[in-house]
């Protein structure tokens, strides 16, 4: 009989990668309206409007 070969776990780099890409996705989902509100008002206040930003 042929020796088999020794049966692998699965392969997690994949999955481990896809975790990293989707976490990251979320990651700049949740913080950019957080910066897109800081960055308006920097603009607002370098406009010369103190009040109404």
């Amino acid at each position: 009989m042929p020796d088999r070969q020794k049966r692998r776990g699965p392969d997690l780099v994949g999955l481990i990668g896809l975790a990293v890409i989707l976490g990251l996705l979320a990651g700049a989902y949740l913080l950019f309206p957080l910066l897109q509100r800081s960055m308006s008002y920097q603009d607002c206040i370098a406009s010369g409007r103190i009040t109404g930003c």
